[in-house]
């Protein structure tokens, strides 16, 4: 019975493989082979301004809308990335991104003497070096601190601000921040972190769980932080940030931001709580929208990352809906009550 087991394989794995090499045979004058690289991420530029150089990604078509990208607390360009599962969508709104990495992270050399205004500064070089007059500027989480001197830095040159889950601690309106901790206790607190990519973004939590690849990409956005310009996990940017908030500037005139603000959070955030939202509502003098999502936490920036794609295009008027199988915009008076928010990749049980 072996025996018969045997030949019989053998003569299926012969016949396989002459159907193989017939098809083979037959197949490649119909391939239609690619012309072009394949994009593998965003490719980092450098400009060098005053004796400083400058690190940052401009992703998107030239003719597009320009967007300043502005990731959270230490994290460097490769934030950037855990957007893009829907660059398509991105692509098909028009939208440019330009992002500056900050003081110390990633590829930037470490300066403690700099603060908001440098970061403002090193921003809009690079914006001019662009040839970019008008942008949109977003911020995710800690980006907000710095969203807030930019908007009012450059006031009529922004098209619209759009703040996701992002911390108010530049803002007039902000709780008072504890200071009571110095530069040096900050470092010693956060070393354990920063040497050890995983601990800074720990595990994805609902829903970007969902979205493949994104856990692999949150550690490579910290792995750049903390050791690509060899920094070989030094907390020294990271303490520097955290007090930025208690520096004798770190208050926006946040009456200069006239563009139309979007802010977007979540109920359940306790990281950066709806408090928060309501302290850019209370200092901003033209607040567009300003949405609470329902048992969402930390991760709704991201959650809703294809709706605020919508807004900073310009389309602020209609909803992103699933309905049936499709991904669709819906102005928003025709949005229903029960609708299921967000393109249909977001329709899985865990989420709903």
């Amino acid at each position: 019975m072996k025996r018969l087991c045997v030949v019989a394989v053998a003569a299926y794995v012969v016949a396989a493989a002459a159907a193989d090499e017939t098809r083979t045979a037959a197949d490649p004058p119909s391939f239609n082979l690619q012309n072009e690289f394949d994009h593998i991420g965003a490719e980092v530029h450098s400009l060098s301004q005053n004796g400083r150089v400058s690190h940052y990604i401009d992703e998107g078509s030239k003719e597009g809308r320009a967007v300043v990208f502005i990731g959270g607390q230490g994290t460097s360009l490769e934030a950037f990335q855990l957007t893009e599962f829907a660059r398509t969508m991105r692509e098909e709104l028009g939208l440019r991104v330009i992002s500056v990495e900050r003081n110390g992270f990633g590829e930037s050399e470490f300066d403690p003497d700099l603060g908001y205004a440098d970061f403002v500064k090193e921003v809009l070089a690079v914006l001019a070096h662009l040839g970019i007059d008008r942008f949109v500027v977003v911020a995710i989480s800690g980006g907000g601190a710095y969203a807030a001197h930019l908007a009012a830095t450059a006031p009529n040159r922004v098209i619209s601000l759009h703040a996701a889950a992002a911390t108010s601690r530049t803002l007039p309106t902000r709780t008072k921040p504890d200071c009571s901790r110095s530069v040096a206790e900050w470092k010693q607190h956060l070393a354990a972190t920063t040497q050890n990519p995983k601990s800074w973004w720990g595990v994805a939590e609902p829903p970007v769980q969902f979205i493949p690849g994104w856990q692999t990409r949150s550690h490579a956005d910290a792995t750049r932080s903390f050791y690509v310009g060899g920094q070989l996990g030094d907390p020294a940017a990271l303490a520097h940030e955290y007090s930025l908030f208690c520096s004798e500037r770190a208050v926006a005139d946040a009456s200069l931001i006239t563009a139309p603000a979007y802010l977007y959070y979540g109920d359940a955030d306790t990281k950066v709580t709806v408090k928060e939202m309501e302290q850019w509502q209370a200092a901003l003098p033209n607040v567009a929208k300003a949405t609470v999502y329902p048992g969402e936490g930390h991760r709704v920036q991201y959650r809703h990352w294809d709706q605020i794609l919508v807004d900073m295009a310009g389309h602020s008027g209609y909803t992103v809906v699933c309905r049936g199988e499709a991904s669709l915009l819906i102005p928003d008076a025709g949005v229903r009550e029960d609708e299921h928010l967000g393109i249909c990749a977001w329709d899985v049980p865990a989420t709903n």
